[in-house]
Order: structure tokens, then sequence, then C-alpha cells
């Protein structure tokens, strides 16, 4: 009965505090130091409810979980907290992440998806991942018996001429089919306006390597070791297809990711060498802050030694937090872009990466998180990147690097 009184009353509290959130916006509360304040506009508090609704959604699809796999969640955090420990990785986290052998022959087929410009040809690329879990990692059992997973897979977009450059895009949480991704991180204007090839890998348990009733399903568990186990192999498979690339061209290399590709992103430029430039949109990289905001109230009915204890989540997480290295590229190749009323990765996320990176270039866009990436105001930004980055334009030269609309930060923010 108290599971059944739970599962009723969560869209109901749910709702209240999506509410809570339009009105913040509205009233202009929560500013954060370094962010800039805008006016609220109908379309933003617009955005806001966009991005509330999003929650709810996740939420009534996560559910009401059984009190048993959250004590084993909380168990398995324990176990890998120790295993973390008498690795020495508590100390040395890049130590955890694993090389990768090189891409040699993976399976490509010609597919059309639908994007904003109507049937759009690609190339699906598939292979073996065979990324594993260490031995005795806690988890690594769980974690290879989603056997979908064990097929990496990425949507190419490849021009005639190979020598052109490559922008690897990965998508956010619950995107990972071809469609949304084309058209989610608008590949088909980097591919067709822009000129770029385009590569989007596919995220860890989404798209089709999800065994879910939906995309991303498999990470919304109690078991919090599947997000260290998702971004690890994330990374991995990041690196087989960039190192992939490189076998078949000379041309540059750049890393764009929104929401949870952003976070990834932000930590695979940390283990690949020689990128022209990363870019982390809407970016989610302090993954414990995220959960515990967005925490289904669900989850947060269990109380005593059912509670999530964020403490242990942080130490184990750490491990694969873009927060614990430093990219492999200057500070004038990192970009970030955010959005000033995102309601799902808030904008205290983008921020601490913006200081961990060493206040590089920074977009604050007026938008909240789930259209952030399809706004127009966006395309100049992502443009000037390109051809400074890309193609050696001098940052003067860019056309539209001045367009209406964006607002950059100084390192001097709003107190």
């Amino acid at each position: 009965m108290k599971t059944l009184i739970q599962w009723l009353m969560a869209p109901v509290v749910e709702v209240a505090a999506m509410a809570s959130d339009t009105a913040a916006v509205m009233q202009r509360r929560e500013r954060y130091r370094d962010v800039p304040a805008v006016e609220p506009t109908t379309g933003l508090i617009a955005e806001a409810l966009l991005d509330g609704s999003f929650s709810l959604l996740v939420s009534l699809l996560v559910g009401v979980p059984e009190s048993t796999k959250v004590r084993h969640g909380h168990q398995e955090l324990l176990a890998m907290r120790d295993f973390i420990e008498n690795n020495g990785w508590s100390t040395d986290p890049g130590a955890y992440h694993q090389e990768p052998p090189p891409l040699r022959a993976p399976q490509l087929t010609p597919r059309r998806a639908f994007g904003f410009r109507g049937s759009v040809p690609y190339t699906e690329m598939a292979f073996e991942s065979e990324y594993e879990p260490h031995p005795g990692e806690p988890g690594r059992e769980r974690w290879l018996c989603h056997d979908d997973n064990g097929t990496a897979v990425a949507y190419v977009m490849e021009h005639a001429d190979s020598e052109r450059p490559w922008i690897v895009c990965t998508h956010g949480f619950s995107m990972g089919q071809a469609a949304a991704n084309i058209s989610g991180m608008r590949a088909d204007w980097l591919f067709g306006d822009l000129g770029l090839n385009v590569l989007m890998p596919v995220l860890p348990l989404h798209g089709p390597r999800s065994s879910t009733r939906f995309s991303g399903g498999g990470i919304l568990q109690p078991e919090f070791v599947n997000m260290l186990q998702l971004f690890a192999q994330a990374v991995w498979d990041i690196r087989r297809m960039v190192d992939w690339l490189r076998s078949r061209s000379d041309a540059p290399i750049g890393l764009y990711g929104i929401s949870l590709g952003g976070y990834t992103v932000s930590l695979a430029s940390s283990f690949i060498e020689d990128l022209a430039f990363v870019l982390a949109g809407i970016p989610a990289v302090d993954f414990t802050s995220l959960a515990r905001v967005n925490e289904p109230l669900a989850y947060q009915a269990y109380g005593g030694d059912l509670q999530t204890d964020w403490g242990l989540v942080q130490e184990v997480m750490h491990l694969v937090s873009p927060l614990s290295f430093e990219p492999k590229l200057p500070v004038d190749r990192r970009f970030i872009f955010a959005g000033v009323a995102d309601r799902v990765a808030r904008p205290d996320q983008a921020r601490a990466l913006w200081r961990h990176w060493g206040r590089p270039e920074i977009e604050w866009m007026a938008s909240g998180h789930v259209l952030a990436s399809l706004k127009s105001d966006l395309k100049p930004f992502l443009r000037s990147i390109v051809e400074r980055c890309l193609r050696g334009t001098p940052e003067g030269e860019v056309l539209g690097d001045q367009a209406a609309g964006r607002m950059s930060l100084s390192s001097r923010g709003d107190a």
C-alpha cells in the first residue's frame, strides 16, 4: 500500500516542484555568480516548463524502485569504494581507465533517416566494443549481461573528399536513434552548410544499444555503479572511433557533446591527444549534484539505510568526473555553451566546468535545456569554432561571429 501511495503522489509532487522552478525563472531567483541574468520572457518561462515536464516524464518512467534493489545498489557502492581504494585509484583516477585496442574494420551499412531537411543518408558503423569492467569490479557481471550494449554504434555522414575536418557529436540522455541524433545535434547543418564530416557515437545503453523500453532507461536504476561503467565505456568507444578516423585521414577532429554527451566529451578530451577543439554543450559534469537535484521523488520517499548516500556516490564517480582531469588541449581550444534557465543541468554545472577548465570561452544562451541545441542563436557560435579551430580562420574574419542574441561571458560575472 505504501508503494502504491508513493506512486500515486509522485506526479503531484513533481508538478509542484516544476511550478516552483518556473516561478524561480519568472522572479529571476537562483542567480549564480559568473552567470548572466536575463529578463524572463514568455518563451523562457515555457522552456522552464518544458524542462520540468521532461524531468517529470523521466520520474514517471522510472517508477518506484524495489527496496531490495535500492539496498543492493548501496551495498554495491560500498564494495566499489573498497575496490577503488585497494587499487589506488582514489588518488590516481586516470589509472582506472583502460587502454583500448585499435579499431580496424567496423561494419559499415548505408541507411537513411529523417532530419530537419527531410530524408538524410548516413552510414551506420558497428563494431564489437570489447570494453569490459575490471576483473572483480562490482557490477561487472550485470554490465556484461547487457547483450546489445556490447556492440558499439555510430552514425557517419562523410563527404566524398575524405580530407574534410571531422566533428564527433555525442548525444544526450534518451537520444541515440539516428533520427534523434541527426536532428538534435544539427548534423545535417554541420554536414551540409558547414561542410564537415560528422561522426555521431551512440552512448552505452542508448538507442540500438538499449535493452529497456526507452533509450537510456538502463541507467535510471538504483545501482549508481552503472553510471561509472557507462562513462568508462563511452570514453573507451570514442577513443577507438577517433583512432579509426585518424587511420583514414590526417584531417583535424573536434569533439562536441550536449547534456550527457557534454559530460562524455569533457571526460574524453582528457584521454585523446591533438584534438582541434572540445565543445561541451549544456553540460552535466558533476554527476552527484545532477542526480541529487533531479532525483525522482519516489527515491526520496525511502528513509533510513535506504536513503542515497551522496557522499559515497561522489567518491565513486570521482573516477569518471570531468572535474578530476585536465583536457589534453589548450584553454583556447576549449568551449562551453549553456542555458541561463536550464532546469535539468543547472547553470552551476556549466560554471563548474568553466572554472575547472581555466575560464575558456563560454556562451550563455537565453534558453533552457531541452531546446538549447536546436536554437538558431547557437549557429554563429558553432560556425565560429569550426572556422577558427578546424579551418584556421582568424577570429576577426569569421562571419556572423557577432550575431545578435548571443551573450558572451567575461571573467567578471554577476555578484
